[in-house]
């Protein structure tokens, strides 16, 4: 008994240092590290501190002695932590917004970062230079501009745990940056022609206009004052200085006058795009109030944006056809994650494989890879793996055949997949689109049918058949002459068997393709262009006539031809024909000469 109440004793001193520690830890950090050590954690998110993961710890150690504003936020709900310099930025949140869920410490601006935290829990690092905040618990300072980065950080799994935040504040340098544009503005109008070249040299639109209000101080129109040379350009309006906006559109849009008025009544700045319907354009504005504040004037530095717009509509409508075109080709898409071994697939794609729909997100690997056709399997997986291993490796395309689940029936697919990496060239996950190809695989394969029988055909004929292609056609409206001058130089023999070889002396069809009309009807024999002439004037269309041509040794050989050409759009491209050996008799009835017809 004794001796397992000593043990027990050394095992209590040999923890409680590690307790102990635990409970000093965070041992630096300023008033921050005093607030995290000592809140209750336990009923948070995140759990006791001494539970708390060493990743999360060293990012706490990290963050809590920084020279500048620093943020955790972390678990699902993604519960915040912060040091010293990152309290100004909470102001009155603080010290409530410590261990709440970001969404939470932040409901003001939730809805318009709620995707950019969505994609940095995906693994994608983002940084915003000068960007505007509109944070509450700021009194003074409805707007704040910050150069900030979120950089998304992992757990001891690996997986993305959540993000780690530096931000500097850049407000004061953004007001006077501000303040600086409008000084000049006002200095640009006040000194006049001082700064002319300046003023002409803006690749900006500019103009300064004066606001004209009712009797109620409501905005109704305005008046150019001055305008650079790039305003007529980008607006339309010609010889504009001292003519108001209402005598060359009676039907602006109020917006314009509106916020042009507002400018000219508070002195707030304002930066905007809009569009400008009268004008038929968009444009990005900024508008700033110059001079005395009675005199209503507003500074105006504009760029067309139309161009920019129109694709900016022209993608989104290209991306519905392309919705629209996969559903229509049952084009089918899926997205499989690695981690899971899951794959998310679209409707086209089960049907493709004959799936039932609710598989989508339970569809593995091996469900995949068991429908493939069990002699293309072998090739596809090693494809596959030869691919997922090579980190240069970012795209796969094949294709294969498959059963369908639903009915064993034997299909074609092509596939095409985007391989996605993260910044070790670790494969993670894909994308990737299928679509079958069964007709027209089925299609090629006919007509490789098609052809071995016309081929079969071509070879085992008796009779001499050929094709002459010209390159390039020639227009079969021109005079006869002419056109037999482009049928020399531009004819050459593409096809024939070898009937037509021997007919012409040769060994075979190799013999005679890539020859010119030159070979076997000499340009210089009158007898050959009369009956190229009689062809031309055939319309290239002739049955059972005869011609007279040489063969490789020179001798005069007589044949039967037929003849039809390709036309297409008036343009002579290629003509077939088929011929036979014309024997004569000779005179007194001897037999014909070897080298006679």
């Amino acid at each position: 008994m004794e001796e397992g109440s000593s043990q027990r004793s050394a095992r209590q001193e040999d923890i409680a240092p590690k307790v102990r520690d635990a409970s000093h830890w965070p041992s630096i950090g300023g008033e921050m590290g005093d607030r995290i050590r000592t809140r209750d954690w336990a009923a948070t998110p995140l759990g006791p501190i001494q539970a708390w993961p060493q990743s999360l710890r060293t990012l706490v150690d990290l963050m809590l002695p920084a020279q500048q504003a620093v943020c955790i936020a972390w678990g699902p709900d993604l519960t915040l932590l912060y040091n010293d310099h990152h309290v100004p930025i909470l102001g009155t949140k603080h010290p409530e917004a410590l261990g709440k869920p970001y969404p939470e410490a932040w409901p003001e601006i939730w809805d318009e970062y709620r995707p950019i935290v969505e994609a940095t829990m995906e693994g994608e690092a983002q940084r915003f230079i000068d960007r505007p905040v509109a944070l509450a618990g700021r009194p003074g300072r409805p707007m704040s501009w910050f150069t900030f980065s979120w950089t998304p950080v992992r757990d001891e799994t690996g997986h993305i745990a959540g993000f780690f935040c530096s931000a500097t504040e850049t407000t004061d340098k953004v007001l006077a940056e501000n303040a600086l544009r409008e000084n000049k503005a006002a200095a640009l109008y006040e000194v006049g022609m001082r700064y002319r070249a300046l003023f002409e040299a803006l690749d900006q639109g500019f103009c300064l206009i004066e606001m004209v209000f009712d009797e109620q101080d409501r905005p109704v129109d305005y008046v150019f004052v001055e305008i650079n040379s790039v305003f007529e350009a980008q607006t339309g309006l010609h010889d504009a200085a001292g003519k108001s906006m209402r005598s060359f559109h009676p039907q602006h849009d109020d917006y314009w006058f509106e916020i042009y008025g507002r400018v000219a009544l508070t002195g707030e700045p304002a930066r905007f795009e809009h569009e400008a319907a009268a004008l038929g354009r968009w444009y990005d504005v900024f508008a700033y109030r110059v001079g005395n504040p009675e005199h209503r004037r507003v500074a105006i530095l504009f760029d067309d944006i139309t161009e920019r717009k129109l694709a900016e509509d022209a993608r989104r409508e290209s991306e519905e056809r392309l919705r629209q075109v996969q559903e229509a080709a049952r084009i089918g898409s899926f997205e499989f994650d690695r981690r899971t071994n899951k794959a998310i697939a679209s409707p086209e794609y089960l049907e493709l494989y004959g799936l039932p729909e609710d598989l989508s997100g339970f569809f593995s690997y091996e469900d995949w890879i068991a429908l493939v056709h069990p002699e293309d399997r072998p090739r596809i997986e090693a494809e596959t793996r030869a691919a997922v291993a090579d980190p240069a490796c970012h795209q796969l395309d094949y294709e294969f055949r498959i059963f369908r689940a639903d009915n064993g029936e034997k299909r074609w697919i092509t596939a095409r997949t985007k391989l996605i990496r993260d910044s070790r060239g670790r494969f993670v996950r894909s994308l990737g689109a299928q679509w079958d190809v069964t007709a027209e695989k089925d299609a090629e394969a006919a007509l490789r049918e098609s052809q071995e029988r016309y081929r079969s055909f071509i070879a085992h004929s008796s009779e001499g058949i050929w094709l002459l292609e010209f390159d390039p056609p020639f227009d079969t409206s021109l005079p006869v002459e002419e056109q037999i001058e482009l049928a020399y130089r531009n004819g050459r023999f593409v096809e024939c068997n070898d009937a037509m070889a021997e007919m012409y002396g040769l060994g075979q069809a190799e013999d005679l393709i890539g020859k010119t009309l030159e070979f076997s009807l000499p340009s210089s024999d009158p007898e050959a262009r009369a009956f190229l002439a009689e062809v031309i004037r055939s319309g290239y269309s002739l049955t059972g006539v005869e011609s007279v041509e040489r063969d490789a040794a020179g001798n005069r050989k007589h044949f039967d031809n037929s003849m039809t050409g390709i036309v297409e759009d008036g343009q002579l491209k290629r003509l077939w024909g088929s011929s036979a050996r014309h024997h004569r008799p000779q005179a007194g009835g001897g037999p014909a000469h070897s080298s006679d017809p």
